[in-house]
């Protein structure tokens, strides 16, 4: 691990304030070479200004007096053992009690020492690394040929493949903007100021990306080279082109199922370039009011506007559904699974899209540069796959990709007859209406063939297992939606259920890990861990 608490930053200034910067942000120099000659920059500093401590495994932090009465302990152990005598045996009970009360007290000092001295937040991230430490190692898995793959470099490499064939929608035409294109929005400009502050507002990260250089040493030097990064940003986007960094992301499997078996059963999330995602956000700020003024989102989209959330969308749903069960209706509701929708969206479609909303000009052929022409690589443990590509889809994890979807899936309400109602989050949809219970025919079916026909258009696929396709839907009783669980009469008894239980097993794991039960840290504790637990918004995380 890197030492950034002890980082030598008056050696940074030195370095950057004597950079040649005529040899990094020439006139004459392509993005990319402006970008690699800066980030080799970085790099070299961040070499010599941030030590790498190195922490040996299994080191402990108690005290040379608790080691001391565990070597006691442990030798009374092995006498009472050897002796077989009563006396022996009682005297070691006695010493294990008194060292276990010490460690307890100790354990327990050291829980509220580093609440006062790190403060509440940055205690509860201490907590949860303690309480649910996160783990990057998968599981052993079975390739196609019903091979068992143990190392990490075959299992990467086999996810990695698994990855690669998912991406099937390649472009049927080369991205051209028709001579006549026109915009009224202003073209995507970033200052040194608004690159600083949007560096300095994001978190601390040690992620392995393509820049190979820790965010967290980012944020440090943030004032040196805010300035330049802004340059390399407009220089970027006014000539339309993306450093292969940025096309570059390190993919982390993430397990579907409880108990992973086959490559099939992850879904990647890419780590991109820290830099480029800063750059996504400079973008999205500017995007996004524009979206907004030109009234382009539909009604029945809550995944990308402001005052809009999955509680919005799970409260206007819930509204229609109680409204037509008091007026003595039913409701039947369909819920649309798109198979693999991030990674199949075409970029010929997509940017089609972008050119009827006539957005900047330059912003859609960056947006072609970035999306074009990608690469990935699974990382499993500490071992990376090979490189492979990804002809279409927009990468999960990356900034701009919520809102290029919603970009691509928005018209999906206007297909729909006018007594279905629509319901999205990204891409979670649901689709429903109201019917008299003595109804015969239901507009579902046409609203059904309808979606049916615009995926085909879009080249999105329906989970075939799930949907339709000349497939009888399976009904249901109780099904998750946005993380609650809905059954057939509205009752959520079954979602409270579960929501308890869940807070009784952490509840237990608390007081199992925690020495201390101070009010003030068992406060912390409940906050952090048991009242999320019972409140909505975690267990819609805890689905996704």
């Amino acid at each position: 691990m890197f030492d950034f608490k002890n980082a030598n930053i008056p050696l940074c200034v030195e370095h950057f304030k004597n950079v040649n910067w005529s040899t990094i942000l020439g006139a004459n120099m392509t993005v990319e070479q402006m970008y690699s000659s800066l980030m080799s920059e970085v790099r070299y500093i961040f070499s010599k200004s941030v030590e790498e401590k190195w922490v040996p495994l299994g080191k402990t932090s108690v005290p040379q007096y608790l080691l001391s009465f565990e070597t006691i302990v442990e030798s009374a152990y092995w006498q009472s053992k050897r002796s077989r005598k009563v006396e022996d045996f009682l005297l070691y009970v006695k010493l294990a009690r008194r060292y276990r009360k010490k460690l307890i007290k100790f354990q327990s000092n050291a829980e509220l020492k580093y609440l006062e001295e790190k403060g509440s937040s940055r205690f509860s991230k201490y907590a949860k690394t303690i309480l649910k430490p996160r783990s990057n190692s998968i599981p052993n898995i079975v390739n196609d040929l019903g091979k068992l793959l143990e190392s990490d470099s075959e299992k990467a490499n086999c996810i990695a493949e698994s990855f690669e064939r998912q991406y099937i929608n390649e472009k049927s035409k080369l991205f051209e903007l028709p001579d006549t294109y026109d915009s009224i929005q202003p073209t995507v400009w970033v200052t040194d100021d608004e690159v600083y502050k949007t560096i300095k507002r994001c978190k601390n990260s040690c992620s392995k990306t393509s820049d190979d250089v820790p965010f967290t040493f980012i944020k440090m030097i943030a004032p040196l080279i805010s300035s330049a990064l802004a340059q390399i940003f407009n220089f970027s986007m006014i000539k339309g082109e993306v450093p292969e960094a940025w096309k570059t992301s390190i993919v982390i499997p993430l397990a579907k199922t409880k108990n992973p078996s086959t490559a099939l059963d992850f879904r990647p999330i890419s780590l991109t370039s820290h830099l480029c995602r800063i750059y996504e956000r400079c973008i999205l700020n500017q995007l996004t009011p524009f979206l907004n003024y030109v009234e382009f989102w539909s009604p029945s989209q809550h995944g990308f506007l402001p005052k809009r959330s999955t509680v919005t969308n799970m409260l206007e749903a819930m509204n229609d559904w109680t409204e037509a069960l008091d007026r003595g209706e039913q409701v039947d509701v369909i819920y649309i699974d798109f198979a693999k929708a991030f990674d199949r969206v075409p970029h010929d479609k997509l940017l089609e899209k972008l050119i009827d909303l006539k957005i900047n000009k330059y912003l859609v052929i960056w947006l072609n540069a970035y999306l074009e022409n990608r690469t990935f690589r699974v990382k499993v443990g500490e071992t990376l796959s090979d490189y492979k590509t990804s002809i279409c889809g927009v990468p999960q994890g990356a900034v701009l990709s919520p809102i290029l979807f919603g970009v691509y899936v928005n018209s999906m309400s206007a297909i729909l007859p006018a007594e279905v109602k629509i319901k999205q989050f990204a891409d979670d949809t649901k689709i429903y209406t109201a019917l008299k219970k003595d109804s015969h025919t239901s507009p579902l079916q046409d609203a059904l063939n309808s979606l049916s026909s615009w995926c085909d258009d879009a080249k999105l696929d329906l989970n075939q297992s799930k949907t339709i396709r000349n497939q009888d839907i399976k009904r249901v009783t109780i099904t998750r939606d946005l993380g609650f669980l809905i059954s057939s009469n509205l009752d959520f008894s079954e979602h409270w259920k579960k929501a308890i239980n869940a807070a009784k097993l952490i509840t237990t794991r608390v007081f199992n890990q925690y020495s201390s039960k101070k009010p003030r840290l068992m406060i912390l504790l409940y906050k952090t861990f048991i009242r999320p637990l019972v409140e909505y918004e975690f267990l819609h995380k805890k689905a996704l």
